[in-house]
């Protein structure tokens, strides 16, 4: 395309416009009114700050399972990957409200294989698959959401493990329960290395946070989560302890008002 002669016409303390040729004002100010728009958004807008090293952060958010494998059934009938899946999208929202990069390791129902392999097969793809996004996918931390059963239907609460590789991450872990307990009423208890039998956590690649957010064995807490209002609280509260931790990581300390 033909360009004329770029002419400064105007400068206004630190601004400055630049028209490229008379019949070019109208598209000059059009100009100068986004750039007043950009600067007002880069100064006011929180969803636009970065962590770490000048980088925007990125995590991979891995709802739990995947058809066929469906994980927990509830004592209600309610399905773990479902219910993995509809907090997973909730968290993806929220983190990027947020101004967070969020990978999802599955976006629909399905798990991560292909139709020609076995169920043993299709486990056993599914895994390394989600493995493999941990080294390739360049993010920050991996949040994998699931949910809990126990032979015991009195048996409640959340439970949160980090990687035992990674205790860097055992005070974010900790924040994680904490804000959700508080915004539920979910029993908190002790957080914990995860056991080596967990495939994904027993030595990811990079910090690795794995969330039980409730019992389906439990009546009540299966109710609940199965409630979309409880759904997005937990959602929340997962998402805000994450900002606020990468954005105060060096003198980080859990939230005792959510004690």
């Amino acid at each position: 395309m033909y360009m004329e002669k770029e002419k400064v016409i105007e400068k206004r303390g630190k601004g400055m416009i630049i028209i490229r040729s008379k019949r070019q004002i109208v598209s000059g100010l059009l100009v100068l009114v986004l750039g007043l728009s950009t600067g007002i958004a880069l100064r006011y807008s929180s969803h636009l700050k970065t962590f770490g090293k000048g980088e925007v952060m990125r995590i991979l958010v891995d709802p739990g399972h995947g058809l066929p494998d469906g994980g927990a059934v509830g004592i209600g009938g309610t399905v773990e990957q479902e219910i993995n899946l509809a907090i997973a999208k909730k968290l993806q929202e929220v983190l990027t409200g947020k101004g967070i990069a969020v990978v999802m390791t599955r976006s629909t129902e399905e798990g991560l294989h292909t139709e020609e392999d076995g169920i043993r097969q299709m486990k056993r793809n599914d895994m390394q698959t989600r493995l493999r996004m941990m080294k390739d996918s360049g993010a920050d931390l991996f949040l994998s959401i699931h949910m809990n059963y126990f032979t015991s239907s009195e048996v409640n609460g959340l439970r949160v493990f980090y990687a035992k590789n990674h205790p860097e991450v055992k005070l974010l872990a900790e924040e994680i329960q904490l804000r959700m307990g508080g915004v539920t009423g979910a029993k908190m208890v002790a957080v914990k290395a995860a056991d080596a039998n967990l495939f994904l956590m027993k030595a990811p690649p990079i910090p690795a946070i794995l969330v039980e957010c409730g019992f389906l064995s439990n009546p009540e807490e299966e109710k609940k989560l199965n409630d979309e209002d409880y759904q997005a609280r937990l959602a929340w509260a997962i998402a805000d302890a994450v900002e606020k931790y990468y954005k105060n990581k060096k003198d980080f300390l859990p939230d005792a008002s959510f004690r």
